[in-house]
């Protein structure tokens, strides 16, 4: 074999080996390549199992907080109520009458809350009202009534600066409004009242008319019933008011 043959063939050789080392590193890289990619999956995994995770503590904790929130508002409203043996359970009834209109209504789930609590807090604002105001036997002068008539304003005053309860402040403020422009504390007609306040006005309207008062025994649920029919379409919202009867009927069929 001659000097050029040999030369040659070791050339060969060494481009075979290369060519292996070559496909070595490749491999190499290739495994090191899957593997890292195995551990970026595995930490994706993990960082979303426990993104996930940190949403749902966040989700319970907001709920513990809510339940929290809710219980609190219903001992103080509560610690009202039971200032006086004639209103003492007054806000929970209201309460339960106007999530009932509201479902019957197919109001959306927000505003059924919404009006719910409004219910609870309505009659917040009597906290500024002279307890002597609420418990007098006799029929109240002018002076005394401009006095109580304050008391949805006040509420709203109260309750303003809690951003949790915004959507709320304009039922209690208007409450006492009547469709046909002669309610308190604005006057306000038809649409320009919230459907909340609407809704809470029938539904205190009924548990007023139901319950003994210091000044008159409790006119009866038949009596109750012919005012709301009666004052359907002047004081009280004509949809409303056939939202109630129908609440009404159902509870009684059910009995």
């Amino acid at each position: 074999m001659n000097s050029s043959e040999t030369n040659q063939e070791a050339c060969s050789v060494m481009n075979i080996s290369e060519t292996i080392k070559s496909e070595q590193a490749y491999k190499e890289l290739s495994e090191i390549y899957a593997n890292n990619l195995k551990i970026q999956e595995q930490k994706a995994r993990t960082g979303r199992e426990a993104f996930l995770n940190m949403l749902e503590d966040l989700n319970e904790s907001y709920k513990e907080l809510e339940d929290l929130f809710i219980k609190l508002i219903r001992v103080m409203v509560n610690a009202l109520d039971a200032k006086s043996p004639w209103t003492k359970g007054h806000s929970e009834r209201v309460s339960m009458y106007t999530e009932q209109i509201a479902f019957e209504m197919l109001l959306d789930s927000e505003e059924i809350k919404n009006i719910k609590l409004a219910g609870i807090l309505h009659d917040i604002g009597k906290i500024g009202t002279y307890d002597y105001l609420l418990d007098k036997p006799g029929k109240l002068t002018n002076e005394e009534y401009e006095i109580v008539k304050k008391h949805p304003a006040q509420g709203a005053v109260i309750l303003k600066d809690i951003k949790q309860l915004k959507d709320i402040v304009p039922m209690i403020e208007y409450h006492h409004e009547k469709i046909d422009g002669t309610g308190y504390p604005y006057r306000l007609k038809g649409d320009e009242i919230p459907i909340g306040a609407r809704i809470l006005h029938v539904a205190d309207s009924f548990d007023s008319m139901t319950s003994d008062r210091p000044y008159r025994p409790a006119p009866g649920i038949e009596y109750a019933l012919s005012e709301l029919n009666k004052y359907k379409g002047k004081q009280f919202d004509p949809q409303v008011v056939d939202a109630f009867l129908r609440v009404f009927e159902k509870r009684n069929s059910q009995n």
